[in-house]
C-alpha cells in the first residue's frame, strides 16, 4: 500500500473519530463538522484527501434516498400551492446574489462575470465550469473557492444559530434507521445512482441527489420496494460530504488568492444574510416555521441543508422543495443571466 493511501485512511479514520467526538459533545451536525475540520487541516497542511467523484456522488445518493423515503402523498399535496412562491423566491435569490456580486467584483478585483458566477447560489463544480469561459485567469479557481466558502460558512453557522429560533418540525423526515442493508435498499440506491448519472449527462445540477430523491419518493408513494437506509450508511454519507467540504481548501490555492478568499467570505455572508432575511419575510404567509424557512431559503447547498434539517430534528419537506426549485432555476438561468448581467452593467 502506497504512503498516500495510508495517509488517506488515517485522515478518514480521524474524521470518523472527530465526528463521533462532536456527537458526544452535543455539537450540531457532528458527522459533517468533525470530518470537515480534519479534512481542512489536512488540506491546509498539504496532505489533503483527494476528492473522489464516485464517493461524493454515492454519498449524495444515500442522502437523497434517506430523505425521499420520508415523503408521503399528503406532504407533496401540501407543498403544491407553494410552488409559485418557490419559483419567485428562487429568482429573487438570483437577483440578490447578482447585485451583491458587484461588491465582489469591486473589492476582490474580479471581472463581473466571474464575480457573478462565484456569488450565484449554484453548485461549486457547475459554476466553476461556466467560469472556464471567462477571460479572467484562474476564474474557475476563484469561483470554486468562493462557492466553497459560502457553503462551508453556512454549514458551520446555521446549526448554532437555528438553536435560538427552533419553533417547528414540519412534514417529511429522513427514514434512516436500523443497521441492516437489505436488497430493496440496494436496488433503490442503484436505481437512484443510475437516474442521477443520466441527469448528470443532461447537465442538471446536483443530479445525483435529485435523481435519488425522485426515485425514493416514487418508491415511497408506490410502496414497490420500501428500502430503508441504515443509520450507519447515512452517517458514512455525512462523513464523506464533510471530507469533501474541508478538502476544497487547498493550501496552494489559498496562499495564491488570500484577498479573494477574505473578500469572498465577507460578500458570501452578506448575500446569504439578505437571502435568509428575505426567506423569513415569506415564512408567515406560507405558514412555515422560521427555523425550517431558514434552511429552505439558505444558499448553502441542498445536501448540506437537508442533513442540517435532519440533524436538528426538523422536517425537510419545505427545505427539499425550495432547494430543488432553486436548483432548477439556477441550472436554467445561470448562463443566460451572466450574458444579460454583462450587458446591463456595462
Amino acid at each position: 500500500m502506497h504512503q498516500h493511501q495510508v495517509f488517506t485512511l488515517l485522515v478518514v479514520a480521524a474524521a470518523a473519530a472527530a465526528g463521533y467526538a462532536a456527537k458526544l459533545a452535543g455539537i450540531p451536525l457532528p458527522w459533517i463538522l468533525g470530518p470537515m475540520l480534519i479534512s481542512a487541516i489536512a488540506a491546509l497542511s498539504g496532505f489533503g484527501v483527494p476528492e473522489s467523484l464516485t464517493v461524493r456522488r454515492s454519498a449524495q445518493v444515500v442522502v437523497g434516498t434517506a430523505v425521499g423515503h420520508g415523503f408521503t402523498a399528503a406532504v407533496l399535496i401540501s407543498l403544491a400551492w407553494q410552488v409559485p412562491w418557490m419559483v419567485l423566491f428562487a429568482f429573487w435569490s438570483l437577483c440578490v446574489a447578482a447585485v451583491c456580486s458587484l461588491l465582489l467584483a469591486r473589492w476582490a478585483g474580479l471581472d463581473r462575470r466571474t464575480a457573478l458566477l462565484a456569488n450565484l447560489p449554484g453548485g461549486v463544480a457547475e459554476m466553476a465550469f461556466l467560469g472556464d469561459d471567462s477571460q479572467s485567469r484562474g476564474a474557475s479557481t476563484a469561483i470554486s473557492l468562493i462557492q466553497a466558502m459560502r457553503v462551508t460558512s453556512l454549514v458551520i453557522l446555521l446549526p448554532f444559530l437555528l438553536s435560538l429560533i427552533l419553533d417547528g418540525s414540519g412534514g417529511a423526515r429522513t427514514t434512516a434507521g436500523g443497521v441492516e442493508l437489505g436488497w430493496a435498499t440496494l436496488l433503490v440506491l442503484a436505481i437512484g445512482f443510475g437516474v442521477g448519472w443520466g441527469m448528470n449527462r443532461l447537465g442538471i445540477q446536483n443530479a445525483f441527489i435529485v435523481g435519488a430523491l425522485l426515485v425514493s419518493v416514487i418508491d415511497t408513494l408506490s410502496g414497490a420496494l420500501g428500502g430503508n437506509v441504515p443509520a450507519w450508511l447515512f452517517i458514512a454519507a455525512q462523513i464523506a460530504i464533510g471530507l469533501t467540504l474541508g478538502g476544497r481548501f487547498k493550501r496552494e490555492e489559498i496562499a495564491r488568492l488570500p484577498r479573494i478568499l477574505a473578500v469572498g467570505l465577507g460578500v458570501s455572508l452578506i448575500t446569504s444574510t439578505l437571502i435568509i432575511v428575505s426567506a423569513w419575510s415569506i415564512a408567515s404567509p406560507l405558514g412555515i416555521p422560521l427555523s425550517i424557512m431558514t434552511l429552505a431559503g439558505s444558499p448553502g447547498g441542498i445536501a448540506e441543508m437537508m442533513i442540517t434539517a435532519t440533524s436538528l430534528g426538523l422536517g425537510v419537506a419545505e427545505v427539499v422543495a425550495f432547494q430543488m426549485v432553486r436548483i432548477i432555476v439556477v441550472n436554467l438561468s445561470a448562463s443566460p443571466m451572466a450574458r444579460l448581467w454583462l450587458r446591463v452593467t456595462s
